[in-house]
């Protein structure tokens, strides 16, 4: 069980067009990517959700998964084809009241020093808490999910024009993180890229 008195939510459920193969199923260091986030995940947070898509999406992760897909919860999207935004919408309805950690699952690398920075702040009554210009690797509140389900219904599925729309904090990076931090691996030479630096 995680350290902190809190759920993560890694959002997994796109069509990885750019990669053309399932980001969450690019191994690193030998394990799937998502296999990688949820490990790191389930020793920071109480409990990981995966935001799949659909339920086909859902099954192909629990068997990634393996031993750990057991402690794992899986969110459908109620929008579908929506992108990001219809994941982050089915995460958050899957939850208690209070904030989430989320995660996109092309994103390899997770900060506890980051996550305890935004913690600090999780008593301030706002949507989202974040870091300037990265709607991900942040904490939102489930009173988003007002606001998020009217850019769905709207048709807007920006993220950063979601952050702009909800009440959020914007997080100063600490210095001893460097901006690598939010690296996607949205392409194949993203992957390689990110594979040869070891």
């Amino acid at each position: 069980m995680g350290k902190y008195p809190i759920g993560s939510l890694i959002l997994a459920g796109g069509h990885s067009s750019r990669m053309g193969t399932d980001k969450a199923l690019l191994p690193i260091d030998g394990k799937p990517l998502l296999y990688r986030l949820v490990q790191q995940l389930s020793n920071l947070t109480q409990k990981v959700t995966v935001s799949v898509g659909t339920t086909q999406r859902e099954a192909i992760y629990r068997q990634c998964l393996g031993d750990l897909g057991e402690k794992v919860g899986y969110a459908v999207d109620r929008y579908p084809e929506r992108g990001p935004l219809s994941g982050l919408h089915a995460g958050l309805s899957s939850q208690p009241e209070g904030y989430l950690f989320v995660m996109a699952c092309d994103m390899p690398n997770v900060s506890e020093e980051l996550f305890e920075k935004l913690m600090s702040y999780n008593n301030s009554r706002v949507d989202v808490i974040h870091v300037m210009g990265q709607p991900f690797h942040a904490l939102y509140h489930t009173r988003a999910l007002r606001p998020i389900e009217a850019a769905l219904q709207e048709g807007d599925y920006r993220l950063l024009g979601l952050l702009r729309r909800m009440a959020s904090i914007e997080v100063a990076l600490p210095e001893n993180i460097c901006s690598n931090l939010f690296t996607n691996l949205n392409t194949p030479a993203d992957y390689e890229a990110y594979s040869s630096e070891g």
